[in-house]
């Protein structure tokens, strides 16, 4: 879902263009938080039943949190970034450096001392699956995947959702 998602956003960004994109994205997230309000309060909502059941973690806030979370990290580049490459690179390194990431990391066998719940193949996996990025923002992209591949290692309370496209923005904005 990181994947398609995340290329979804970019086709947009680079047909319809930033402002068109931003209001999906924010229409997207109050949809979604209409539709998760209604499922916490009970309705049966079929299609998002089975989303949350196919796509959702495990042990989260609420259903649908890490659908909300990754909408808002898109949404984040979307609002703060003017230059549409290095929006759609954030876009990239969270869709597929992220979602890669996970691939590869939830087999590694080498944890990361500074945190056990992730391995140095997720995280170099992550970094060099977003690399690919350079064809959007040219070699800034080394240090942007790489402070983000930290940054989503460490052990922080905040979804890596949203402290990827942070990392990164900030990055970007600097």
């Amino acid at each position: 879902m990181h994947f398609v998602v995340g290329i979804v956003s970019i086709v947009l960004l680079f047909s319809i263009g930033q402002t068109l994109t931003r209001a999906i994205v924010f229409f997207v997230i109050i949809t979604g938080t209409l539709l998760i309000n209604a499922k916490i309060q009970g309705k049966k909502i079929g299609f998002v039943n089975w989303f949350v059941e196919k796509f959702e973690r495990k042990n989260v806030l609420f259903p649908g949190f890490g659908s909300a979370t990754y909408a808002l990290g898109v949404l984040i580049p979307l609002i703060l970034l003017d230059n549409v490459n290095e929006i759609a690179a954030i876009i990239f390194i969270l869709a597929v450096g992220d979602g890669i990431s996970t691939i590869a990391g939830r087999p590694g066998k080498i944890k990361l001392p500074y945190n056990n719940k992730k391995t140095a193949e997720g995280t170099a996996a992550f970094f060099l699956s977003s690399l690919p990025a350079w064809l959007f923002i040219g070699e800034a992209i080394v240090i942007v995947a790489a402070l983000s591949a930290i940054a989503e290692s460490l052990p922080l309370k905040f979804d890596d959702n949203l402290t990827v496209p942070i990392v990164a923005t900030a990055i970007l904005l600097l």
